[in-house]
């Protein structure tokens, strides 16, 4: 298995790996989310800029991974401490490949990549019902530092 930067000549196989991911995410959060294609301006934005990559996982020349990473800096708040950091926006495996590894060394290629870009943290979000990412994240030291809360309102008619 090997671990390698996206060009825009994977970008059919990244969309399909995002189909996954997408109805991933509208199965486990029906309310917030749907399935959907993802926007190949968008991910082709991310290959062809500096400030972000699409991290590959590739066995015998076939993708079953990728991470989606961005580096970014805190807003310009007084009260926060500013720090340059890499954002992993998205990851996903392919389901068959999934508790062999792969996650774990796309984590450790997206901290490499943070790290030589001298940013302070990799920040991420997950789903809160995402038990098996959580569990993942948290075996690579990632720990809870903050929490989105919702609180659904009654619609009228």
């Amino acid at each position: 298995m090997k671990i390698r930067t996206a060009t825009t000549a994977d970008m059919d196989a990244i969309c399909r790996l995002y189909d996954t991911l997408f109805q991933e995410m509208a199965n486990l959060q029906a309310d917030y989310f749907q399935m959907a294609s993802q926007n190949r301006d968008f991910l082709r934005s991310v290959i062809e800029e500096e400030e972000g990559d699409v991290l590959l996982a590739e066995e015998a020349d076939r993708l079953i991974g990728f991470a989606l990473v961005q580096q970014s800096s805190t807003p310009p708040f007084g009260c926060l401490v500013p720090h340059r950091y890499a954002y992993l926006m998205d990851a996903c495996v392919t389901e068959s490949e999934r508790s062999r590894g792969v996650g774990r060394l796309l984590i450790e290629a997206v901290k490499t990549w943070a790290e030589e870009r001298r940013l302070d943290y990799v920040e991420l979000n997950v789903l809160s019902n995402n038990r098996r990412a959580i569990a993942l994240y948290e075996r690579e030291g990632f720990t809870e530092e903050m929490r989105t809360m919702r609180c659904k309102l009654k619609k009228d008619g």
